[in-house]
């Protein structure tokens, strides 16, 4: 599975994002694999690479929108994240949701 993490580009997302590839692999999943990337070079993303799911920081809710028809042309669902998941205690949550909006 391969998600694309939408951000304001900042260390907490990579972060986040390393956390949730460690999540994976203690789970048994290793072909998990996430980058995070600004909001503004995400239609770049969607046109270089097959993803399997949007992931919305919730310091970047105000772009949903734009996300939200990022999403749907590509037709992978657009996840929007939780404060309380974007946290080193929230990373088993935010697994469990991703795999379940993306094998719907």
């Amino acid at each position: 599975m391969k998600v694309l993490l939408a951000c304001g580009g900042g260390m907490s997302s990579s972060i986040l994002a390393e956390n949730l590839v460690a999540e994976a692999k203690r789970q048994g999943n290793e072909n998990f694999s996430m980058e995070a990337t600004g909001t503004e070079e995400v239609s770049l993303k969607m046109q270089q690479e097959k993803w399997d799911a949007l992931l919305l920081a919730p310091q970047v809710s105000f772009r949903k929108e734009f996300l939200q028809k990022e999403a749907d042309a590509n037709d992978i669902p657009l996840i929007p994240i939780e404060g309380i998941l974007y946290t080193p205690m929230g990373i088993p949550d935010l697994y469990k949701l991703i795999q379940d909006k993306v094998q719907k």
